[in-house]
């Protein structure tokens, strides 16, 4: 016991104390780096923000000069500093608008960062991967579209996906080749492409019919949504032939699409199918019959509504009706409450 004490007293005791307070050093030291470092790398940043809007609101057309002088008043060889100039081109490029905007790209090459974003999509991590794809979309760095291509079949879901749309942002081409693309998109995806073709005007595909009968469906629904851009109904016959798709998903599409497409003909058919539908889909029949539909869409919802239906398609198929003909709806069922107190809640959601 007393050879315990001996040794707790003289050397452990010691030892925690003197651990404590290198502990307690280290940790304070540590956040004063830390303090340094962020606010070291806030002026910078500012430092860098100012350069690069002033750049872009001067004529100054000799953007390598300035530029080469600017990287010796920053630690430009620093990664985090190369990467801090590339998130600061990318909000100039987000916030402001215009033609002032044009100079961009030509800034981000005179700093010399297509070679680091292109490290990045180089690395072995796929999310810093994506972080330079990410560079090449937004900044419209066109001459990275191969680099950027050879991911479009990577087994990471979400590198894939970035590089699909980074891919479609920088092609020049025409978008036909995208008829054989096997990976599911997801619906942000299908939204970004469709916002692409509405910046890009991309021609419509001279395959269509081969998107809209792919065996993927994710690229039959933006076949669909093509054709509804341009109005495109040389292949009606063959769009109407996916009502009875497999894919409860393609056929809402399709149905959306009649009603932007005006395919009058298309009424019976969906008539026929309605029955069959799931409600989701029901709904979107009743929509379309809304703007296609004539005295035969009539009939069909005056004996639906006086049958046991589903709340939610009741309410549809009255705004339906209310649509097509306001008088027959308040001349057939002006004994029916029920009737007559939706009907006022479509014509006031409110009550």
């Amino acid at each position: 016991m007393e050879v315990f004490k001996y040794y707790l007293i003289n050397f452990i005791v010691p030892f925690l104390v003197i651990f404590l307070i290198v502990v307690i050093l280290v940790t304070i030291s540590d956040r004063i780096v830390y303090e340094y470092s962020k606010q070291y790398r806030l002026t910078v940043r500012q430092k860098i923000t100012a350069f690069l809007t002033e750049l872009l609101f001067t004529d100054a057309e000799d953007y390598q000069n300035r530029i080469r002088d600017f990287k010796k008043e920053i630690p430009y060889g620093s990664m985090w500093c190369k990467s801090m100039v590339t998130s600061c081109i990318i909000e100039l490029k987000q916030n402001i608008k215009g033609e002032v905007t044009a100079p961009i790209l030509d800034i981000y090459k005179s700093f010399g960062l297509p070679s680091f974003s292109e490290k990045l999509i180089n690395s072995r991590r796929w999310y810093i991967k994506c972080k330079g794809i990410y560079h090449f979309q937004v900044l419209e760095y066109e001459e990275g579209e191969s680099l950027v291509k050879k991911y479009m079949n990577h087994k990471n879901r979400i590198l894939r996906s970035n590089a699909f749309i980074a891919f479609i942002s920088l092609t020049s081409k025409k978008l036909d080749f995208l008829s054989d693309y096997p990976y599911e998109i997801s619906l942000i995806d299908e939204l970004k492409v469709m916002d692409l073709l509405y910046h890009k005007k991309f021609p419509i595909p001279k395959n269509i019919k081969d998107w809209i009968t792919a065996q993927n469906p994710s690229i039959v629904k933006l076949g669909i949504r093509f054709m509804v851009y341009y109005n495109y109904t040389v292949e009606k016959d063959t769009l109407l032939s996916l009502l009875k798709s497999d894919n409860k998903m393609i056929r809402k599409e399709v149905i959306i699409a009649l009603q932007d497409l005006f395919l009058f003909e298309a009424e019976p058919l969906l008539i026929d199918m309605f029955a069959s539908e799931e409600i989701e889909n029901k709904i979107a029949i009743l929509q379309t019959l809304a703007v296609i539909g004539n005295q035969q869409s009539i009939v069909f919802i005056d004996d639906y509504l006086h049958r046991s239906v589903n709340p939610a398609t009741k309410l549809e198929a009255v705004r339906t009706l209310d649509t097509l003909d306001s008088s027959y709806l308040k001349s057939n069922f002006k004994e029916d409450f029920e009737i007559i107190k939706i009907k006022k809640h479509v014509k006031n959601p409110y009550l």
